[in-house]
């Protein structure tokens, strides 16, 4: 019997499978045991047959897990269980303790009589080793190549459709995915190539002797792999990549500066929208250093109760007589140390951060008292802000928002919530309920920037408005004789505004003569821009309603 089992052409082949992996089977009857070779090799075992097995085995297991190995394989000797598995510590030839997980079965005669046991030890510590899902090098493994006084390049891959695919179909069909990924990307590899994945979504080429061109190269093929559809049994769909290649010694001697400055390519590919491979330089780690330097500031200034944020306000005037009418309230931010931050800059980090919720309702909060006091000096004063779609994601804003109109007891009619980026609403019933209840309090709905990449006609026709803001993109040419396409999409959509009973707002009016242009048109309702005045601090602003205050009396 034990030489049945022992030569067995499966327990060779199994023997021989992986490096990482260590199997036994025993004859139960005889207490004769025989080990794989790289099992004796990495533990010193005296051998691979081993009489008495689980006494010498003992000898190599860490005392304070002795007992939890002696009473599993005890119960599964006794005949009391047919299934051995237990984690514990064994010693190796090193004499260093390493993690094992070890499973075993038993395969019993045709009178029940217990036969064979065969058992299989995994090493814990190389489980991140590998990635269970692709089986390449994890990122555990990079620091592990030697970069000093080597030359080569590295790329960076980021799947950015992964969490997409997983959230539309699950994970087992973006597991699947995966993997076809990494089989494609594989076969692009060369023999001595180092292929990683170093996160779901992230894999690394560490090509030895490489050069950047040999990057763009690789690149340019697996592009191939991501223009295409795909189709699944769940679906259609396609990969969006971005990318960022080192070179080492160049761009870092070590794994750590090296991982860092990739990450740095890819970050700036991801941001700007380029869905292309980013080559690492300088100035790149310098813009996402700063990112990261001001993402810190802003959680500082937020969390000693939003200091260093101010509301600043560009007037609002009517095309009829050029009287201010209303103001944008606009978000600025400075501290001691940052002074030079745009709104650009800062606003898209707290909606990366998604700290737009708290600094948009602080903004609301603002706009409700300023609201208050000048409805109570001035009158029929309009203000308006933004909102980003990330603050429609829930109810939140809203409830918050009807709060405080009631504590601060405002003429709602006169307060404007502007839509911005809203083609990247996701779900644009919820909004419409939303809307629907500020709408019934008396708030008025406007989108802005109209005319650009998210904010559409679509929207015109799928969420109810009272304002639609017209981008100054397509008012700055206006005076030009290049003009005349941008005329006619202004005038098109102003007629339109007007049978809709929608007002507009043309913005960017930046001299006479676009003011003269955009008041002929009958479906413009109010200007706004430089000629009036820059954004401005709530004492500057306050002074112009004080000068045409006077000029009515």
């Amino acid at each position: 019997m034990a030489n049945n089992i022992f030569e067995n052409e499966l327990f060779l082949a199994f023997a021989n499978a992986s490096d990482n992996v260590y199997i036994y089977v025993c004859d139960m009857k005889d207490d004769l045991s025989r080990w794989s070779q790289n099992t004796v090799d990495y533990f010193g075992l005296p051998g691979e047959y081993i009489k008495s097995t689980g006494e010498v085995w003992m000898h190599w297991i860490h005392p304070d897990d002795r007992q939890v190995y002696l009473e599993d394989i005890q119960a599964v000797f006794s005949g009391k269980s047919a299934r051995h598995h237990c984690q514990y510590r064994a010693r190796n030839k090193y004499g260093d303790y390493v993690w094992l997980e070890c499973r075993g079965s038993v395969i019993n005669d045709e009178d029940g009589t217990p036969s064979v046991f065969a058992g299989m030890m995994t090493r814990l510590d190389n489980q991140s080793k590998y990635d269970t899902i692709t089986h390449l090098l994890t990122g555990a493994e990079l620091p592990n190549y030697e970069y000093m006084n080597r030359r080569g390049a590295m790329l960076l891959i980021g799947l950015d459709s992964l969490k997409k695919i997983n959230s539309n179909f699950g994970y087992s069909y973006g597991n699947k995915l995966v993997v076809e990924f990494a089989d494609y990307l594989s076969s692009l590899c060369n023999s001595g190539e180092l292929l990683y994945r170093i996160r779901d979504d992230e894999f690394v080429v560490n090509v030895p002797d490489g050069t950047q061109e040999d990057m763009l190269n690789l690149m340019k093929q697996v592009s191939y792999y991501t223009t295409e559809k795909h189709t699944g049994e769940d679906g259609i769909y396609s990969f969006r990549m971005s990318a960022g290649i080192v070179e080492y010694p160049k761009d870092g001697r070590d794994y750590n500066e090296l991982l860092s400055n990739l990450e740095h390519s890819l970050e700036y590919a991801r941001e700007n929208g380029l869905e292309e491979v980013v080559v690492f330089s300088k100035q790149i780690a310098a813009k996402h250093n700063r990112s990261g330097f001001l993402q810190e500031a802003l959680s500082k200034s937020i969390g000693q109760h939003f200091q260093g944020f101010c509301l600043y306000f560009q007037p609002i005037v009517n095309s009829v007589d050029q009287r201010i009418v209303g103001c944008e309230a606009l978000l600025r931010w400075r501290t001691d140390e940052i002074q030079d931050s745009a709104p650009g800059e800062f606003i898209r980090i707290l909606e990366q951060t998604g700290e737009i919720r708290a600094v948009g309702l602080w903004v609301a909060e603002q706009v409700l008292q300023y609201a208050k006091k000048w409805q109570e000096t001035y009158g029929d004063i309009q203000i308006s802000f933004n909102v980003s779609y990330l603050q429609l994601d829930n109810d939140h804003f809203v409830n918050e928002l009807l709060r405080m109109a009631d504590r601060y007891q405002v003429d709602t009619s006169k307060i404007i919530v502007e839509l911005t980026e809203s083609g990247r609403l996701k779900d644009i019933d919820r909004v419409n309920e939303y809307f629907a209840r500020l709408r019934e309090r008396g708030f008025k709905i406007a989108m802005d920037d109209f005319g650009t990449e998210y904010a559409s006609f679509g929207l015109i026709h799928n969420v109810p408005m009272d304002i639609l803001k017209v981008d100054r993109s397509f008012v700055k040419d206006l005076e030009k004789e290049s003009g005349c396409v941008d005329y006619a999409i202004v005038e098109c959509v102003t007629d339109m505004c007007r049978k809709l009973n929608i007002q507009t707002v043309a913005e960017g009016i930046e001299t006479k003569d676009l003011e003269r242009i955009l008041c002929s048109f009958p479906g413009v309702t109010y200007l706004q821009g430089f000629y009036y005045s820059r954004p401005v601090p709530e004492a500057e602003f306050v002074e112009m309603l004080e000068k045409q205050f006077m000029l009515q009396e």
